[in-house]
């Protein structure tokens, strides 16, 4: 079950497969506090707009383990919500429906799937204690054989000291707002910009992120990005686009090749070669608009821009050869490579299935 930061609600469907005393689970990342943990669980995941919990369930069974499942009753249901602390807003809820499903034979195992590293069977006692995420309690009750059918979830987890992470809070806001506004998630961002400017994060840097959308996803993302920021933000007052920020138009191919420059380093004729291969209007498009209009703007610093393009593209997909160039870039900057992974980490589920593992395959090419 993936829950990703700040997004609202989401119905999550789980198949409990069990068989001689064990049960099935499966290991796979999750993302917590920007980066990518490992818990054990049950294969199943998000509800898709559309679907019943049955369908989703053969999916998702499809997709982890390999099999088409028969689903038999509902056996357990859970309502979460995560909080920063006791009677405070939930950061985002969810209701886990646990179906039951019908064991192949143990030699029917297939090869995990993209975001899961392995497939067991575990003893039913030894499985309560693999099942360690804060949201598991009701699941070990019922594996126990006690606690109700319907059940609830309190998670509390405190603001994290960050001082030791690769990715401090402020980041972390802006690199889940990246994500979301390139897959037109208005609710999370909305949420996030609230969630960051409660962090101290300014508007002006929120702003930037929102601004970094053109480039990459385009007009029409960043537009809707906006929109659903703009209430939290409040009016637009234009104070991001003074000169300090805003170079002339004469001056913006220097400042884009110079930008342009400090993030391919030595590969930096290659790939205007390889641009110009393309089409000979994209390697100026690129320097002049991209770099020059967007990515030079000195309100962000540029490795943090070349982490909120892992974030972006991550989240878009299907774009390795520039993924993995924003990543090196990134890294050259003075990224670390857990920071890359944590840019990775926070993008959310709904960006679509295996974007985060095909991401993390790039990753390994640094």
């Amino acid at each position: 079950m993936f829950l990703p930061d700040p997004s609202g609600h989401r119905d999550v469907a789980l198949g409990l497969c069990r068989s001689a005393g064990r049960s099935l689970l499966v290991l796979n990342a999750r993302s917590a506090q920007g980066l990518a943990e490992r818990f054990w669980d049950l294969p199943g995941g998000t509800v898709e707009a559309g679907e019943t919990v049955r369908e989703a369930l053969g999916r998702e069974w499809e997709e982890e383990v390999g099999w088409s499942p028969t689903i038999g009753d509902l056996v357990l249901v859970a309502d979460g919500a995560k909080r920063h602390a006791p009677g405070a807003p939930p950061l985002y809820t969810w209701r886990t429906f646990v179906v039951s499903v019908d064991a192949p034979a143990f030699g029917a195992m297939h090869a995990p799937g993209p975001e899961i590293e392995k497939i067991e069977f575990v003893r039913d006692g030894d499985a309560a204690l693999r099942l360690s995420a804060p949201y598991h309690g009701p699941l070990r009750d019922f594996l126990a054989g006690r606690g109700p059918r319907l059940a609830t979830v309190d998670w509390l987890e405190p603001v994290p000291d960050v001082a030791g992470s690769p990715i401090p809070s402020g980041l972390r806001h802006l690199l889940v707002l990246a994500a979301a506004g390139a897959v037109a998630e208005s609710a999370l961002v909305a949420s996030e910009t609230a969630a960051a400017r409660a962090d101290g994060v300014p508007a002006a840097r929120i702003e930037e992120v929102l601004l970094e959308l053109v480039p990459y996803a385009g007009f029409p993302r960043a537009l809707a990005a906006f929109a659903a920021a703009r209430p939290v933000l409040g009016p637009a007052d234009g104070s991001a686009a003074g000169p300090a920020s805003e170079a002339a138009v004469a001056d913006r191919p220097t400042r884009g090749a110079a930008a342009f420059e400090a993030v391919y380093g030595e590969s930096t004729a290659r790939v205007t070669k390889g641009l110009a291969g393309l089409h000979p209007l994209l390697p100026a498009w690129t320097k002049e608009f991209a770099y020059g209009r967007v990515l030079a703007r000195d309100a962000l610093e540029l490795a943090t821009r070349e982490l909120l393009g892992v974030a972006i593209l991550t989240a878009l997909g299907r774009a390795d050869d520039a993924l993995l160039g924003h990543m090196r870039a990134a890294v050259r900057l003075g990224a670390s490579r857990d920071a890359v992974l944590g840019a990775i980490a926070v993008v959310p589920a709904s960006a679509g299935p295996g974007k985060r593992a095909a991401a993390r395959a790039v990753a390994a090419r640094i």
